[in-house]
């Protein structure tokens, strides 16, 4: 038994992550008028309409960001907890670090807690939320291309999953660009113009095969993962290089996450192998 805590966050079914939530425009309410408005309200005003021009409701004889929280266009909550972010970081008053981190501590939270699709970084940016396992493959990749000769595969890389942030979500994009992050790589490992079916098969696999040699099963293992990964080049390259239909379709979301999460883990294999037979080269020379 998890002692102390609310009802709702131990026995309700947690269901898909939802878009909006009128308990969440509640609660950012509620942590306004307690930290917020005495302080901040006439600055925050000025920077919702000027970067949104979204409308702040005006009651009797002030602007309402309370009301505002409640009424408006959920885009418009979703700039806004950025923009206040910035608001009481620059504000020069005593604490002001703290404050801003408070506030985005607490949005965070009553994100996760009415289960909002959405999430914060570091600076209060507001970004749509898959999934935790999504999020720690984006991560885990992005951890093993720090050495500088994989740039290029890492700004195709981050580019897929910024696709993925933009509003509207642009999954066709995303899936070219982690297509794009993996093709830059296996040019650096294999002579090739472009990545395809056939140089996986037979140019790819006969390199990397090598270093599973004295492993008779790693060897089968691998050689099927292989297949398993030139079907996978195969099936995107109808959104790689366009369709026959007048209008081409962009693959749905539910593929764009799929083929990003997918691809990171590729990603993160063959730059194992490749470092593996880079120190190889460097022994043997």
């Amino acid at each position: 038994m998890i002692e102390g805590q609310r009802f709702s966050l131990i026995y309700l079914e947690r269901k898909e992550p939802v878009r909006d939530s009128p308990r969440f425009r509640n609660r950012l309410s509620a942590y306004y008028w307690e930290y917020l408005y005495d302080n901040h309200n006439k600055a925050i005003v000025k920077i919702i309409q000027k970067e949104t021009g979204a409308e702040i409701p005006f009651n009797v004889n002030y602007y309402s960001v309370s009301d505002f929280f409640k009424e408006n266009e959920f885009r418009d909550v979703l700039d806004s907890i950025t923009l206040i972010y910035r608001v009481v970081i620059a504000s020069g008053c005593t604490g002001s670090k703290q404050r801003a981190e408070h506030w985005k501590q607490f949005v965070e939270r009553a994100m996760k807690e009415e289960n909002l699709g959405y999430r914060l970084d570091a600076s209060c940016g507001v970004h749509y939320l898959v999934d935790e396992e999504f999020e720690r493959n984006r991560f885990s990749t992005l951890s093993v291309l720090d050495d500088p000769k994989y740039n290029g595969v890492r700004a195709a890389y981050e580019d897929a999953y910024r696709y993925m942030d933009n509003y509207p979500i642009d999954t066709k994009a995303a899936v070219r660009s982690i297509f794009e992050s993996i093709e830059i790589l296996v040019k650096q490992m294999v002579e090739t113009k472009n990545l395809n079916k056939w140089v996986v098969e037979n140019t790819l696999k006969e390199k990397c095969i090598k270093i599973y040699n004295i492993d008779t099963t790693a060897t089968k293992v691998v050689t099927e993962m292989f297949s398993g990964f030139a079907h996978w080049v195969d099936g995107l390259h109808n959104y790689r290089h366009g369709q026959a239909e007048e209008d081409p379709v962009s693959p749905g979301e539910v593929i764009a996450i799929y083929a990003l999460s997918s691809g990171s883990a590729f990603l993160r294999w063959l730059i194992g192998i490749n470092n593996q037979l880079n120190k190889s080269n460097k022994t043997v020379q």
